[in-house]
C-alpha cells in the first residue's frame, strides 16, 4: 500500500444524510414541478466511528439504509450532507486514497456470468494489479476454507446458486488484503453450514490480520456472535449503539426466570407468597418471573415443591436477545414474517 493512514480511526461518519426522490409518488415528466418530487431519506443524519481493528455491525431491516451507507463509505455514492473519513481521508476528496484501504463485498455482487468463478477470479486480479498465479493460490484457498466445492471452480457462475456466488464474491473481497473490508449481508442466500463456514473465516481472518471489518446484515446471531460493537438502524436513523450486552440492558435491568412443574397452578400460588418476585406470570405451560434474590427463591421454592410433593421439571435464565432491543425500541420485529414467506414461494 503506497498511502499511510491520516488518522488511527478506521471510520468516522458525521452527520451524513442521503435522500432520493421517490418515484412513485410523483407526477409524470411532464407535470412534474420541483415542489412536487417527494424526498426519500434513505440515511438520515447518521454519525458514528469504528476503530482500527474492530469488527462492527450496523443491524438493521431491510431497506433502513445500510446498503446505502456501505455505498457511501466506498466512494460509490456522495453524500447529501455531512462528512465521512476512512483512516482520515474525506471519500469524497480523496476517493482514490481511500480505495487504497477498502474492498466490499455486496449481497448484490456483480460477475461475468458466462464465464467461470475462477476467470472471474482471475479477471478480477488483474484489475487490482496481483499476481495471477499468487491470487490463484489466494482464491483458491479462501474458497477451500469457505466450503466452496473446488471442482466447480471451472463452471460457469450462471449454473451457480446464489449462495456459491456469493462465496466467490467473498473471495473477491479479501484478495487484495484490504485494511478494512465493507460486508454488505455477506452470509445472505447461503444455507446455516454455509454460514458458519463464512463466520469462521471471517474470525480467522480478523484474527490473523487485525483487519477492520464494518458488517452489515438484518441476521441478529450473526452480529452478535461476530461484532465488538453494535449499530442498530431504522428508517436511515441509527436508534442505538453499544455492545451487545449494552444494547440487551435497554431491554431489561432485572434477571428473567422461567420453570415448568407437574403442577403450575399450585406452584403459582407459592410463588405469589414470595415478596421478592415480580412480573409473575403463566403462560405457555410455564412460569416466568424477576427477581433480584434468586438464592432466596429458590430455597423457599424447593422446599415448598417438596412438602406439596410438586415435582420441577425444568429451570432456566431468559436472556434477552437483539431482537428483543429491536422490537422495544421499534415496536415491530426486525424481519416481516410474512414478507420473507412470500419471497420464499416465489418462482
Amino acid at each position: 500500500m503506497s498511502v499511510k493512514p491520516k488518522s488511527k480511526k478506521a471510520l468516522v461518519v458525521k452527520n451524513v444524510t442521503k435522500a432520493f426522490h421517490d418515484k412513485t409518488k410523483i407526477l409524470p415528466t411532464w407535470l412534474r414541478r420541483d415542489s412536487q418530487k417527494t424526498k426519500f431519506f434513505a440515511v438520515n443524519n447518521v454519525s458514528f466511528s469504528v476503530k482500527e481493528s474492530e469488527i462492527f455491525g450496523i443491524l438493521g431491516p431491510n431497506g433502513c439504509g445500510k446498503s446505502t451507507l456501505i455505498r457511501m463509505i466506498s466512494t460509490l455514492l456522495l453524500p447529501d450532507k455531512g462528512e465521512i473519513l476512512v483512516f482520515g481521508f474525506d471519500v469524497i476528496k480523496e476517493p482514490e486514497k481511500v480505495k487504497e484501504f477498502i474492498n466490499r463485498v455486496s449481497v448484490e455482487a456483480s460477475f461475468f456470468k458466462r464465464l467461470s468463478a475462477n476467470e472471474n477470479l482471475l479477471y478480477a486480479s488483474r484489475i487490482y494489479g496481483l499476481n495471477p498465479k499468487k491470487a490463484k493460490q489466494k482464491f483458491t484457498q479462501i474458497l477451500k476454507e469457505l466450503g466452496f466445492p473446488l471442482n466447480k471452480l471451472n463452471q460457469p457462475m450462471e449454473n451457480f446458486s446464489r449462495g456459491l456466488q456469493q462465496k466467490v464474491s467473498i473471495a473477491r473481497g479479501f484478495l487484495t488484503d484490504p485494511v478494512m473490508i465493507l460486508l454488505d449481508e455477506p452470509t445472505t442466500g447461503l444455507d446455516p453450514k454455509s454460514k458458519l463456514d463464512v463466520q469462521r473465516f471471517i474470525k480467522k481472518i480478523h484474527r490473523e490480520q487485525g483487519i477492520t471489518i464494518l458488517l452489515t446484515s438484518h441476521d441478529m446471531e450473526e452480529v452478535d456472535r461476530l461484532c465488538h460493537r453494535i449499530a442498530i438502524m431504522d428508517k436511515g436513523k441509527i436508534i442505538a449503539l453499544g455492545t451487545s450486552q449494552e444494547l440487551k440492558k435497554l431491554v431489561n435491568n432485572e434477571d428473567v426466570y422461567v420453570l415448568n412443574t407437574s403442577d403450575n397452578q399450585k406452584a403459582m400460588h407459592i410463588l405469589k407468597q414470595i415478596r421478592t418476585i415480580k412480573k409473575l406470570r403463566l403462560d405457555d405451560n410455564r412460569i416466568s418471573f424477576c427477581t433480584k434474590d434468586l438464592d432466596s427463591v429458590m430455597n423457599i421454592l424447593t422446599t415448598m415443591l417438596r412438602k406439596k410433593k410438586i415435582r420441577l421439571r425444568s429451570f432456566s435464565q431468559v436472556k434477552p436477545t437483539l431482537e428483543d432491543v429491536f422490537l422495544k425500541l421499534t415496536g415491530k420485529p426486525i424481519i416481516d414474517k410474512e414478507c420473507e414467506l412470500e419471497k420464499e414461494v416465489e418462482f
